[in-house]
């Protein structure tokens, strides 16, 4: 592996998970929420779904697309109401107070696993970035120790990203105690989440 290949590969990560989008603003607003460890299912979620969805397309996923280009269009409306979905739950999203009680905790749900396998698979504009990556990084040389390299690479940088944002939003949720002031956070990233959903049109 060349200098360039690793260069091309980390710039590609760092760029793709660090920007503000969908994944960091639902982890922002699960650390501000949920807490740091509430939020751990969720980053293992994201990171590891578009790593494989790295690895599907190096083995010929992307064929679908081209080969069925109404697809994208199918996904375009579902990814769309998924992310409207997540957007409404952040926005609603229990207020806690500064311990917590029992019943909060107990009525706390997390962004699961799952929410953040689908939260990628589900976005045509995640599957473009993905294809993009792929083609731009590996280029013509699908060997394995490349894409490897490329998939471990980009869980560690998702995962590192989606830590960040999130210590971010339990940090602001340590100092800010009002429920009121919650409510409005959880109201603007609801909103910021669900704006997202308009770059699919």
């Amino acid at each position: 592996m060349t200098f360039e290949f690793i260069w091309s590969v980390l710039t590609f990560c760092f760029v793709m998970s660090a920007i503000p989008g969908p994944n960091n603003a639902i982890a922002f607003s699960s650390g501000l929420n949920y807490g740091f460890l509430g939020t751990i299912p969720y980053m293992l979620g994201a990171s590891a779904s578009i790593s494989l969805m790295f690895a599907a397309i190096a083995w010929g996923v992307a064929e679908i697309f081209a080969a069925f280009p109404d697809f994208y269009g199918y996904m375009r409306y579902a990814g769309t109401a998924y992310i409207l979905y997540l957007s409404w739950k952040i926005a609603a999203a229990p207020v806690r107070g500064k311990n917590g009680s029992e019943e909060e905790r107990a009525a706390a749900r997390y962004p699961t696993f799952l929410n953040g396998v689908l939260m990628q698979w589900m976005n045509p504009i995640i599957w473009v970035l993905s294809i993009a990556g792929v083609a731009n990084c590996l280029g013509n040389d699908l060997s394995l120790p490349r894409l490897l390299f490329l998939c471990v690479t980009f869980f560690v940088m998702c995962f590192l990203c989606l830590m960040a944002w999130s210590f971010g939003g339990n940090l602001s949720g340590r100092f800010i105690h009002s429920p009121r002031i919650r409510r409005v956070l959880n109201l603007f990233m609801g909103l910021l989440l669900a704006s997202s959903a308009l770059k699919l049109f």
